[in-house]
């Protein structure tokens, strides 16, 4: 498959399956002036997704999605920040920058979703657990069966993200941001 199929393919695997099912979780597009959903970005070659929610008050859960041109990887990255002040809803952050959130020192609690998570040397997850990316393949057929296993996984992850999220509180502690500094 060329890269261009690839790249379609994997969009339409997150945009088809990965969306609905973490909107089902709560989460949505991202409120922010800078967040991406789904615009085509001509630098990178590929599509950018933000979505967020609002737990507990004032933490913010923030799952970042990049699917590039070139790979056979969809990216998936969770951050979770603690909002001071507390927001009343997530509406409320509509039109602020969210460009703080992905620059260090607050975006060094960002975890890749079945990659930063696992406990254990790296040489067992790497060989036997599955990962969010279109394995090798020889025939159109392998294609496709590699595309359905993705997208199987996928709506799988999806639908647990609450685990990843207890799993990304078990690493890092959230950091503090004063949304309104913006």
């Amino acid at each position: 498959m060329s890269d261009k199929e690839l790249l379609a393919d994997r969009h339409l695997i997150f945009k088809d399956v990965g969306i609905p099912a973490v909107e089902q979780r709560g989460f949505s597009k991202s409120p922010f002036s800078s967040a991406w959903y789904g615009q085509y970005d001509r630098s990178i070659k590929g599509y950018l997704y933000d979505l967020c929610r609002l737990t507990n008050g004032n933490q913010l859960e923030w799952i970042s999605v990049i699917i590039v041109s070139g790979d056979r990887w969809i990216k998936i990255f969770l951050n979770i920040f603690q909002l001071d002040p507390a927001p009343d809803s997530i509406s409320q952050l509509q039109g602020y920058d969210g460009l703080m959130y992905k620059l260090p020192p607050n975006s060094l609690g960002e975890m890749r979703l079945r990659n930063d998570d696992y406990k254990g040397p790296p040489l067992f997850y790497m060989l036997f657990l599955p990962e969010h990316k279109v394995a090798r393949y020889f025939t159109k057929y392998g294609y496709r069966r590699s595309l359905n296993k993705l997208s199987k996984l996928m709506a799988k992850d999806m639908d647990n993200i609450d685990s990843f999220v207890k799993r990304w509180h078990e690493l890092y502690t959230p950091a503090l941001v004063d949304w309104k500094a913006t």
